[in-house]
């Protein structure tokens, strides 16, 4: 075991491996739409004590008989409830995560089995990624649970989970590979189990959770090819792989990077930076999202604008993991290109997730089951990118026995919620990284403490300022998005040099000083990529290929659209608006490839959104767009979408 810690800075211990730091002790609060959303999140979902009771329920029966994945929601939701509370620090939400992790220890049975499957059919379909939440769930309680007993029991139990498991998968003579441990995905979704296995040992320092996350690694994620040897090779994009299932695959590079931290072998460390690079330039739209054939990587950076993807695609819970995963990638490299794209997820796919009118469509739910009570996601599960409507369908539906239903985007989505309070601001080795600009305060326990109170209406508008309470010498860091093509920045009034990346400012900081950042937030046209067909996976090479057909031709319909960027925000048609979105509009292009949109005195569109502009046609006349988070959410033809706006002319 490799001494992975550099130092220990108010009782939080740094990783040598990294280049930031998460600060468990900070207290943010933050004003406007942000803190709506994640206090929404937590009335509306996280204090539901009726929830939680069925979650566990699915453990005391044979609740997943069919292959299913009821046993993944509880871990699921729970990962977000302990981010949630580490933002709010609700006493009632406490005490309600604190109930049902002591309902979850006591699910187990003699051997501390704790399975939503019988034994008769364990270690089969999502078996071992269910395993692998409950586990999940228990560690990221255990970062906010105050309770030294309960955190004890927490151990024991993770530890009778995994030692069953480590009993019977494995590479020995009467074991079940772990890539065998499931029908689907060859493996992905049972190796996924890698990343808790990995922080069970930093908690517990045994080496047989050592030794079994080293045998997930070397078995490489799937029974066809080393994923991990893939990405380290960066010979192909993860949508060339003979696997391409987007969250599960990103969940098993989430493993490797825990796994990186005890080991320091760069080769892990090289491999995990190729994936994120690959999936940036080959997977990622203009919403922050991937996949446009379901939930799969395909290539939607240059298929994203096809008429013909179908509705399910940009799934919430790609998503989320794309979020969390880019928030790990931020924390291991300080390389801000994973914040630029973190944000980008979080203003558009992700907010607009949130199902913020508590929209309910029978019709959907009676195409998976007939029989079963309605009730309200919080979350949906697909986002369109061309004309389309918000609601299509419920990612991960499942039917429990009391014939109540819930889904897996449901879930994952308060970790959404819950990862953006840690992202916003970081601590550095040498001061501390703001990383996202809301409007609040955030006071630091790391170093000196430093408390930054943020005002600013961020992203409607550029400007951003920031007054600094602190005594004492460090460093400030801001992120300069790499959208914002002039960026301004003043301390105390006087302008000091701009950079790409991080805007580095070193000074002894009293109470009251001031720092102002101007970003350029010029509305920009993005094109379509004009690719004709492709190879999506290329048999010739693998043998193989698994659930994707292998060959894509582009829908001509796709060039016939462009797509609007300001700043973070992707901008969006809405029905309601006074338009028809199916029908072209010919928009006032500059010679700059932006468009010189102008903002309304006073809001036009009349549902409540984050930002608004009225673009010019060629006619001189306006068309009202807002940002596609706040687009869409009445789930029907009545608030019909675009991001993608279908256009006379290019």
């Amino acid at each position: 075991m490799l001494d992975i810690y550099s130092q220990n800075t108010a009782n939080y211990p740094r990783l040598k491996t990294d280049a930031m730091f998460d600060d468990f002790g900070r207290e943010s609060s933050f004003d406007g739409f942000v803190d709506r959303y994640i206090r929404y999140i937590e009335d509306f979902q996280l204090l539901d004590e009726e929830l939680w009771a069925r979650f566990v329920r699915q453990f005391n029966e044979d609740a997943d008989f069919d292959a299913g994945w009821r046993g993944e929601y509880w871990g699921k939701m729970m990962r977000g409830a302990a981010m949630t509370y580490a933002y709010t620090k609700n006493p009632k939400l406490y005490d309600v995560m604190a109930k049902t992790v002591n309902d979850m220890i006591e699910s187990a049975d003699e051997d501390g089995r704790i399975s939503s499957y019988g034994r008769g059919h364990e270690f089969d379909g999502w078996d071992m990624w269910s395993r692998k939440y409950v586990m999940l769930g228990m560690q990221y309680f255990m970062e906010v649970c105050q309770d030294k007993c309960l955190n004890d029991k927490i151990i024991e139990s993770m530890k009778k989970q995994a030692d069953y498991i480590i009993a019977r998968i494995g590479d020995e003579e009467g074991k079940l590979p772990i890539t065998s441990a499931t029908r689907h995905w060859r493996g992905l979704n049972s190796s996924s189990i890698l990343e808790p296995i990995v922080r069970l040992y930093n908690i517990t320092g045994e080496k047989r959770y050592f030794d079994f996350a080293q045998y997930i690694v070397s078995s490489g994620g799937t029974d066809v090819e080393n994923i991990f040897e893939l990405a380290y090779e960066n010979k192909f994009c993860p949508y060339q792989y003979p696997v391409t299932k987007a969250y599960e695959m990103t969940s098993c590079f989430e493993g490797l990077l825990e796994f990186y931290r005890i080991t320091g072998i760069e080769k892990y460390k090289t491999a995990l930076i190729h994936y994120a690079d690959r999936i940036l330039e080959s997977d990622f739209t203009v919403i922050g999202c991937a996949g446009c054939t379901h939930e799969l990587f395909d290539h939607s950076t240059a298929r994203q604008s096809n008429t013909t993807n179908g509705e399910i695609m940009q799934e919430t819970c790609v998503t989320v993991t794309l979020m969390k995963f880019f928030w790990q990638m931020t924390l291991l490299t300080g390389n801000s290109r994973y914040v630029d794209a973190f944000e980008i997820s979080m203003y558009n796919a992700y907010f607009g997730s949130i199902n913020t009118e508590k929209i309910v469509k029978r019709d959907v739910i009676d195409n998976y089951s007939t029989d079963c009570i309605t009730e309200v996601m919080p979350f949906d599960s697909y986002s369109p990118l061309t004309a389309g409507i918000r609601g299509t369908g419920i990612g991960g539906f499942k039917v429990m026995s009391d014939n109540h239903y819930y889904g897996c985007c449901a879930c994952i989505g308060s970790a959404g919620t819950g990862l953006i309070p840690k992202m916003a601001m970081l601590a550095a080795n040498d001061g501390y990284v703001l990383n996202l600009f809301i409007n609040g305060t955030v006071k630091m326990n790391t170093g000196d403490g430093a408390e930054f109170n943020i005002q600013t209406d961020y992203p409607k508008t550029g400007i951003v300022n920031i007054t600094v309470n602190a005594d004492g010498e460090f460093t400030l860091y801001i992120r300069n998005p790499h959208w914002s093509d002039n960026t301004q920045v003043t301390v105390n009034g006087k302008n000091i040099e701009v950079c790409d990346g991080y805007i580095k400012i070193r000074k002894h900081w009293v109470n009251g000083d001031r720092v102002e950042l101007s970003l350029d937030m010029q509305t920009k046209v993005v094109y379509p990529i004009e690719y004709g067909h492709e190879i999506l996976m290329n048999k010739v090479i693998w043998g193989h290929n698994y659930m994707v057909s292998t060959y894509d031709e582009q829908d001509p319909e796709a060039l016939k659209h462009i797509a609007f960027t300001r700043g973070p925000i992707t901008l969006a048609q809405d029905s309601r608006n006074g338009y028809n979105v199916d029908e072209p509009v010919d928009i006032k292009i500059g010679d700059n490839g932006c468009v010189d949109v102008v903002i309304p005195k006073e809001d036009k569109a009349q549902y409540q959104h984050i930002a608004e502009v009225e673009v010019p046609l060629t006619n001189g006349k306006y068309m009202t767009l807002t940002d596609y988070a706040s687009a869409g959410k009445l789930w029907s033809e009545q608030s019909k979408i675009a991001a993608w706006i279908k256009v006379s002319r290019r």
